[in-house]
Parts: C-alpha cells; structure tokens; sequence
C-alpha cells in the first residue's frame, strides 16, 4: 500500500514537472518517513475494536466526606460530636463535613443535589423520595426506642383520646415517619387522614407554635418529645408502643442513607461508616449519662432532657436491610399510596434503593 501511494504520488510530479530529479528523490525520502511515522503512531493508539479490552472510568480518590445528620438520629450525632469517623478516615487523607437537616425529607433532598453523601432518619422520608424518582439507597437500618415517638396535647386540652383528633388540627414533618404514626393511629380508632387538618412544620417551628395554642396535637420524636414534656404542661395521648404494639421497634425503622454513586464507588469507606455507627452504639448504650451530656452539648439542649432521652434511646442496632426490615416500610408505602399521598404505588424492596446484606462486599 505504502510502495502503490509512493509511485502514484511520483508519477503525479513527473506529470506536472514540479521537481528537478533530484528534489524528488528527496522529496520522496521525507514522504516516506512521515508514513512511517504515522504509522508508527496509529500502532501505540488504543484499538476501537470489538475485541479491544473497555476501559474502566477512573474513580476519582475521595477527600471529603460529606456526612448529613439530624436530631434523633443519636448515633450519627454521637459519631459527629467524638470525631471518631474523622480519626478513623484521616491516615486515608479524607476530612469529614457535616450538614444538619431538620428532618429526613430536606436530607434526601440534599443527597439528591450532591450536599451529603451519607445521611440517616425516618423511614417515611424514602418512601416519599422513591415515589419521587428521588437517588439514594438505603444501606441500614437501626431499630427506634418504643418511646420516643408521641402524639402530645397540652394538658388544658380537651382532647382525651385518639378519637378525638376528628376535625383537629394536628402538627407534624411532612414527610416524616410521624405522618405515617398520624396514619395508623388514627385507623387504630376508625378515622381517616381526611379526618384531621394536617399542619406541616418542622421541629423547631413547631415547639413554640403549640406552646401558643396554634394547633390542636403534635406529633414529634425524642429529643423534642423529651423537650416538650420536660417545659410545656402537655400529656400523652400515644406513643410508638400505643400505635404499633409489639411491632413498635420495627414497623417504622429509621434508616441510614447513601447516595448511588457513594455505594458503587466507595463500598469500603461506607463499610467504615457502618461500622463505626455500630461502636458509637455500643458506647451509648453501655454509658447513657455521658452520652447524654455529649449529645445536650451538640443539641443544645439541657442534660437532664437528654438523660431521659437516653434512658429510653433503646438498642440502637445497626441492622442490616433485610425483607423483614422492609416489610414494615412497604406497608407504610401502601398506606399512603391508597390514600394518595404519594402519586405512585412503589416496591421499597427495589435493589436501586436498598445495599442488601448479600451485596456488601
């Protein structure tokens, strides 16, 4: 091929007369070489070819961890507040921030923008992000403290019963798992979601707007349940144990959060994540009074609130995402799908949003 291209390019010079004999020759002589340098060139170029091995995306090498947190999720707060993620992941080269969420919602939304990587809270909030198209996966679970959740009135509230919310005006997160409570407690007494007036606001807009009469019952979670009781003369109208019985620690499980690119990309440090919410765990159970004063520091919230939160704060496993963890959740997910407060009927066993036991590598 290449001897063809050379006379056809010197019979075209001949033609034209371009070159004395001896400019061709040379002529030629830098021809030649070009050709062989540009093939030379296309030899070292990676083959497109069927056959051609693909080339894996390089990840890129993690440097900060971008961590998501919010009141009553206890061990995250305790992981934060000891820095022993940040001591565990330096000699790796990876510094930990942190960003606090009012609620699960907000932090699904933030891990949807890329703000955090890795987030924890109620179970509701997923199901409201999956029915959403919303990216995360849940990567664990963590039993809750049959206590912490409650329905709360002030004491000079008429309202005696579960019963009596009909055509009450009743405070919670939207999109927490107190809107899922709200839901079986009211069916526990045959009522219905269209029964109450729902009033979405956040924990801390809440606490003053039901010291001032504002609405009618709030539901709400520890450390704010603990918060409410301890200043406000309130009563209890029901709690997670009240609702759910004996399924109570199970039927609405908080869960920890990731994003999808963090769990296909980083399985070790989520791993190391895991695990060290396992050991703050293990800490806060065996020593409730200093967690309590590390956590009253963190919440800004006073110490005996926080001992009371503590006492009661339960197990706090980190569980793995099995069937019968989800089991609960699907059913929360159907609630809502037939009362059309999410738009679609979703599969909360779905693998695009769950990091199985099996999984983990």
């Amino acid at each position: 091929m290449v001897t063809r291209l050379i006379n056809q390019f010197l019979d075209a010079i001949k033609k034209r007369s371009l070159f004395q004999h001896h400019d061709i020759k040379t002529f030629i002589l830098f021809f030649v070489i070009g050709i062989g340098l540009n093939l030379a060139i296309a030899s070292c170029t990676p083959s497109n070819s069927a056959n051609a091995p693909a080339q894996q995306p390089q990840i890129p090498k993690l440097t900060v961890l971008k961590m998501g947190h919010q009141k009553g999720m206890a061990l995250l707060n305790i992981l934060k507040a000891q820095g022993s993620l940040e001591k565990r992941l330096q000699p790796q080269g990876i510094s930990v921030t942190w960003n606090e969420f009012s609620s699960t919602a907000p932090l699904l939304e933030g891990m949807g923008v890329g703000a955090i990587v890795f987030g924890g809270g109620g179970g509701t909030g997923s199901v409201f992000a999956q029915a959403a198209d919303k990216p995360f996966v849940r990567v664990a679970a963590s039993t809750s403290s049959t206590r912490s959740s409650a329905i709360l009135v002030l004491e000079k509230s008429p309202i005696k019963t579960l019963a009596d919310l009909k055509g009450k005006k009743v405070a919670f997160a939207k999109g927490s798992s107190s809107q899922y409570m709200i839901l079986r407690a009211l069916g526990n007494v045959g009522l219905k979601y269209s029964d109450i007036t729902p009033v979405f606001l956040t924990p801390a807009e809440a606490l003053p707007a039901f010291e001032r009469g504002d609405f009618d019952a709030w539901l709400i979670w520890d450390p704010y349940t603990a918060e409410a009781e301890r200043k406000l003369p309130t009563r209890l109208l029901a709690d997670n144990t009240t609702v759910f019985g004996d399924k109570a620690a199970t039927e609405s499980p908080a869960f920890y959060y990731a994003s999808p690119d963090f769990v296909r990309d980083y399985p070790d440090i989520l791993q190391i994540i895991l695990q060290e919410l396992e050991k703050a765990g293990v800490w806060s159970r065996q020593n409730y009074k200093d967690s309590a004063q590390l956590l009253s520091k963190l919440y800004k919230v006073d110490v005996k609130t926080m001992e009371i939160v503590e006492e009661r704060g339960g197990e706090r496993k980190v569980l793995a995402v099995t069937g019968e963890v989800l089991a609960g959740l699907q059913r929360m997910a159907d609630a809502f799908y037939e009362l059309k407060v999410i738009p679609k009927k979703i599969d909360v066993s779905d693998l695009k949003y769950n990091w199985i036991y099996e999984q983990k590598s």
